[in-house]
């Protein structure tokens, strides 16, 4: 199958050939670039019409959960509801209105900050409007939790570390640490298949909608061979393309998996937002420096065995603790296996990082899928990083300049449903960053979720920009972004996503 897409401003990220006017596809691949379409083509050739918009390559997501982005959309979102008394209103709603009834109810996307009273709901409180469908309401992070007293049953929780109890040991029904993963865990392997699929599909359509082609889908539970083969297939099945990633410790299951990158969320750390990421001094709103989930000893045994296998993976380190503990551990095998150039040495999120450590990460050539939606949703003056942890250490946050400068490469990501599955959201962050020195140019930013994003899966060389023989996967845009205010970034439409040649999305007339 050939196609031509016309009446472009095409951006190609391609040195040789920068600019053009339209695309040129055969069978899935991008057969040339061009100003003036082809002579002599034949009639079967299907000509797009791209409407004058602005072509680049399609964008990457590289850390998102496609399930949790699919489940917790729509009126499971509880970000809008502004009081407890509207949570609870949603939640028994939503337990009324189960499309599968024998599933559990799971909704989320809270923040304390943007509820009236300063909290979720009680255990108690989501008793009295659930009955006995075990609810379990993440918050938006996912590193905690609040559960109503059938969830506690059911997912076999109460005795884990991490469940917080009143002045009586009674539970609150606020979850962190085991207890939160567990339940969490639980809930969406308590789920139905057909309403996990049925999310996965409304996921891949919300990326194709937002210009992604390509998803790195962060699998945080574990789970047996068979099944995880299942998932990967199915994930292989949707309309955009997905790496799946299991965050296994299991390196030969990983191995059978087929594929080279795994990981994203093995966490050596929890987050900021619950007061779970590992700082090296304490929360100003919370008692504490948070936690440590692996460290020392079974990060080096982790990295060795992956390099063995010449597997790449990607932990979980927020806190400037918890990426010490994973510079350190690659340090020591490097040091011991020599270069390794069948594998990438990565860390997802690299919140907090001290000057040395990012450049003890440069000199380690590391890749760092970090998300700059968090930068713009919670730095600055006053905003979450600021109440947690002080304006000192909230300005040293988020690195994204200083980290490139030192020789890392940027991968972009949203952690969906964290934060919204918008690339153009995270390059609009990138280029207004709050604080003026880590901002990227636009270039730099687009790269952060194109060609340096492929990296990520050791794919650079077939996408990420647009060139002949590259995969035909592309994004057209109402605007080219260089030539619009910096602060109007993130409000660009999409008009047309296509993946191997094929418009998965169209917003055209």
């Amino acid at each position: 199958m050939r196609a031509a897409f016309v009446n472009a401003d095409v951006a190609s990220l391609h040195s040789a050939s920068p600019r053009a006017r339209g695309v040129l596809v055969r069978d899935g691949a991008i057969e040339a670039l061009f100003d003036d379409l082809p002579a002599g083509l034949p009639a079967d050739v299907r000509i797009v019409d791209c409407a004058g918009g602005a072509l680049l390559p399609g964008f990457h997501d590289c850390h998102v959960h496609l399930t949790d982005t699919g489940l917790l959309s729509g009126g499971h979102d509880l970000h809008d509801c502004p009081d407890i008394s509207s949570m609870l209103r949603r939640v028994h709603d939503l337990c009324s209105g189960r499309v599968y009834s024998t599933d559990p109810l799971y909704a989320g996307n809270y923040e304390e900050q943007a509820i009236a009273q300063g909290r979720p709901p009680t255990r108690a409180e989501l008793d009295a409007v659930t009955g006995e469908v075990p609810a379990v309401l993440s918050r938006v992070d996912g590193h905690s939790c609040v559960v109503n007293s059938a969830a506690l049953a059911r997912f076999e929780v109460a005795a884990l570390d991490g469940v917080e109890r009143d002045g009586a040991g009674e539970s609150t029904g606020r979850l962190i640490g085991a207890a939160n993963y567990a339940a969490q865990n639980g809930v969406i392997a308590a789920l139905s298949t057909d309403a996990k699929r049925a999310a996965d599909e409304r996921a891949a359509q919300m990326a194709l909608r937002a210009g992604i082609t390509t998803a790195h889908n962060v699998i945080v539970a574990d789970e047996p061979f068979e099944r995880l083969a299942e998932h990967y297939r199915h994930d292989a099945e949707l309309p955009v393309r997905v790496i799946s990633k299991v965050c296994s410790l299991d390196v030969r299951k990983v191995k059978r998996l087929g594929r080279r990158v795994f990981g994203g969320d093995i966490f050596v750390d929890g987050s900021i937002g619950s007061r779970t990421a590992a700082v090296s001094g304490e929360y100003r709103d919370g008692a504490g420096s948070g936690r440590l989930y692996l460290a020392g000893a079974q990060l080096r045994e982790l990295f060795d065995e992956a390099a063995e296998h010449g597997l790449s993976l990607g932990v979980h380190a927020i806190g400037d603790r918890a990426v010490e503990e994973a510079i350190a551990a690659w340090e020591t095998v490097i040091a011991a296996r020599g270069a390794l150039p069948g594998v990438r040495p990565s860390i997802d999120h690299f919140e907090i990082a001290q000057p040395d450590q990012i450049a003890r990460a440069g000199r380690l050539g590391m890749l760092l899928s970090m998300q700059p939606a968090f930068d713009h949703l919670w730095g600055g003056h006053g905003r979450m990083y600021e109440q947690r942890l002080g304006s000192d250490v909230a300005r040293g946050m988020n690195l994204f300049a200083s980290a490139k400068r030192a020789g890392c490469v940027v991968c972009g990501g949203s952690d969906s449903p964290v934060t919204p599955f918008s690339a153009l959201l995270g390059i609009h962050s990138l280029v207004n960053h709050h604080v003026v020195a880590q901002r990227l140019s636009v270039d730099e930013a687009v790269r952060a979720y194109t060609e340096d994003a492929a990296k990520l899966s050791f794919d650079e060389h077939r996408r990420g920009r647009l060139a002949a023989g590259c995969d035909a996967d592309f994004a057209v845009l109402e605007k080219r972004l260089d030539a619009v205010a910096p602060a109007t970034i993130k409000d660009i439409d999409v008009m047309m996503t296509v993946v191997a040649g094929e418009v998965r999305y169209c917003a055209l007339d």
